[in-house]
């Protein structure tokens, strides 16, 4: 500035931190000072390296009266894009899409073709692997490249009886099969098909995979799978273990000495005088007469003469029939609100807790022994030495083992907070001789109940209708 108060203008660039944008201030002149022209404008640009993006038009705004002393955008850079993840596309529909319940025009719901069993023949394509791409590198304002970060590839998920094209680009079928996702692995197993029954001709079967059994499998026979078993006939007096589901179009009659679990579902058109456990839900078509069933999901029976009467039927979440119970008040007991394996671990992992928070208990008393004493680890014999590290060892074990109890325990009381949604449904009657059992509140039906939901309100069990 000059005595007559003259000043030319000034010019500030500044960049953003990424030097993604600049921007230009240019401040008014003084007096007769010298104004900025638009070549001042770019050899101040240049001067702080800025020399990519530059918007002439933004240039021109950040010149004129108004803008003096204002911040104007006048460079943009370009950025990086990058590129896509690989993905993969399954070309075989998921466990939930085949086995999604078909109804007819009447409302009833088929639970007979399930279509447990997805077969795919040698060659076929299960998984396609869509590379990840490159991206596309930018550029910042002072001309510098900006790399863009590589898509991550996946692997495709090859697991037994399936091989890759050269590419690893597609995933096919070694073998005919049913194919299944295991461990985030898609492996094709064979599925063993039995013509007839089960009986003193076939012996009893074991397989890893899944079982289709065109007949019954008969009295004093086991069938175990590690996948599902389909039945088209009986199941009499045998005990069946599945690591899927086990599906029956005929029904079950196990009698005692015989036992039906799976860790899925399991389907039949009635159940008498039998033994089932399923992980998740049981649906019977007609009748559970006279049995004991465990369900971690809920037991419905829903044809036109849906009937359960006798026995003992507990399920995680809902129990529901057209009748319960019988005219002869028959006892039936229904018990909801607390998946049944759950309620006999919960109180198995409190007695496991107890005895090694004990143990700890000793191990950290005898650790304080040692620190009291004052020993120094570099200076006791190894005999000494390797005791104490068999000490800290234990301690840290037992610790974690505790941990682990915790966290399951934790795991249950969230699930016990279900109880609230669980409910019992009688869409037509409850004869006298039923009790129904929600959580740890118990209801006994004395008179004829139509239409009728039970439900869990203020820790007593309601009888409310049917909504």
């Amino acid at each position: 500035m000059d005595v007559n108060n003259n000043a030319d203008s000034e010019i500030k660039i500044l960049l953003d931190n990424d030097r993604m944008k600049a921007y230009v201030e240019i401040s008014a002149p003084l007096g007769s000072g010298h104004k900025c022209t638009l070549d001042d404008l770019k050899q101040a640009l240049l001067a702080n390296h800025v020399k990519y993006g530059i918007d002439e038009s933004k240039l021109n705004e950040a010149m004129q009266e108004q803008n003096w002393g204002r911040r104007i955008p006048v460079a943009q850079g370009t950025p990086a894009v990058n590129g896509m993840d690989g993905r993969l596309v399954f070309k075989f529909p998921s466990l939930l899409e085949r086995m999604a319940p078909k109804i007819d025009e009447k409302g009833n719901v088929d639970y007979k073709n399930l279509n447990l069993i997805h077969n795919v023949k040698a060659g076929t394509e299960l998984v396609e692997r869509i590379p990840p791409t490159a991206g596309k590198n930018g550029t910042d304002v002072t001309g510098r490249e900006v790399s863009a970060r590589k898509g991550k590839d996946v692997v495709l998920p090859r697991g037994k009886n399936t091989v890759t094209d050269e590419g690893d680009r597609h995933l096919y079928a070694c073998i005919e099969g049913h194919v299944s996702i295991r461990e985030s692995k898609v492996a094709v197993d064979p599925v063993f098909e039995l013509r007839g029954d089960v009986d003193y001709s076939s012996g009893n079967i074991e397989f890893i995979g899944n079982i289709l059994i065109n007949g019954s499998i008969t009295s004093g026979f086991q069938v175990v799978a590690g996948g599902d078993i389909e039945v088209r006939g009986f199941i009499e007096g045998a005990t069946v273990v599945a690591g899927g589901s086990i599906m029956v179009q005929g029904g079950i009659t196990a009698g005692i000495k015989g036992l039906v679990r799976a860790a899925e579902n399991i389907s039949a058109r009635f159940v008498e005088n039998s033994r089932l456990e399923a992980g998740r839900d049981v649906i019977i078509r007609e009748a559970i007469m006279q049995s004991y069933v465990k369900a971690g999901g809920s037991v419905r029976v829903n044809d036109r003469r849906a009937t359960i009467v006798g026995g003992v039927i507990q399920a995680a979440y809902e129990v529901e029939s057209k009748t319960i119970g019988s005219q002869l008040a028959t006892q039936t007991i229904i018990e909801v609100g607390l998946n049944p394996s759950y309620r006999e671990e919960y109180g198995q992992l409190h007695k496991t807790r107890t005895e090694k928070a004990k143990a700890l208990d000793t191990l950290n008393h005898n650790l304080q022994v040692y620190q009291k004493t004052g020993i120094n680890v570099n200076n006791i014999s190894d005999k000494k030495r390797l005791a104490l590290i068999k000490l800290l060892d234990q301690y840290k074990k037992m610790r974690q083992e505790l941990s682990s109890i915790d966290e399951r325990i934790a795991f249950l009381e969230s699930e016990f907070q279900h109880i609230n949604a669980a409910r019992i449904k009688a869409l037509e009657i409850v004869y006298p001789g039923v009790r129904i059992t929600i959580g740890q509140s118990i209801y006994v039906v004395n008179d004829i109940i139509r239409f009728a939901q039970f439900v869990l309100d203020e820790g007593e069990v309601r009888l409310t209708s049917l909504s």
